[in-house]
């Protein structure tokens, strides 16, 4: 008897329509993934800048705010809120004002394509107590989202906490 070593021709089709298949299962998955990890790294990075802000303010002794203007987001503190035209709580709107100090301005849809970011209102105010709030009221919920996944920030008043969901 003679021993032949090798594959035989159905052996090495099975192989490669597993491959196949498994490659297709893998490329049609990718973009789910994509999306997921930009919402997630959009996410991390406003958490990360928001406590900032709420370091900044307990470390300085002042307010400082993150305000949102559709996928761009700033974070500001008062300068001096006595100067004209200040809003009717002292801050003045938008990110590319001369009224505050502008700390830090992020545009999501630059860096993280696709993923949109939702606020209202548009402003999160973190005390120098380490609280936060609005205008006095209550805090914000930021919904960033791509397709149908979304994460939200959602800062606690009453201890200044952020917590994502």
């Amino acid at each position: 008897m003679k021993s032949e070593d090798g594959f035989t021709l159905i052996e090495l089709l099975i192989t490669v329509a597993l491959i196949g298949i498994l490659g297709a299962i893998a490329i049609m998955n990718t973009p789910d993934m994509l999306a997921n990890y930009r919402v997630r790294g959009a996410a991390r990075q406003l958490y990360s800048d928001m406590q900032m802000a709420r370091l900044r303010a307990v470390k300085e002794g002042k307010d400082f705010a993150v305000e949102f203007s559709g996928n761009t987001y700033c974070v500001k503190n008062q300068v001096n809120s006595t100067l004209i035209p200040p809003a009717v709580d002292g801050w003045t709107a938008g990110c590319t004002t001369t009224n505050d100090t502008i700390i830090k301005t992020v545009a999501l849809s630059s860096e993280y394509a696709g993923v949109s970011i939702t606020s209202s209102p548009t402003r999160n105010i973190f005390y120098p107590n380490g609280t936060a709030g609005r205008d006095g009221g209550a805090s914000i919920t930021v919904t960033i989202a791509k397709g149908a996944r979304t994460i939200q920030i959602i800062p606690n008043t009453g201890t200044g906490n952020i917590r994502m969901q």
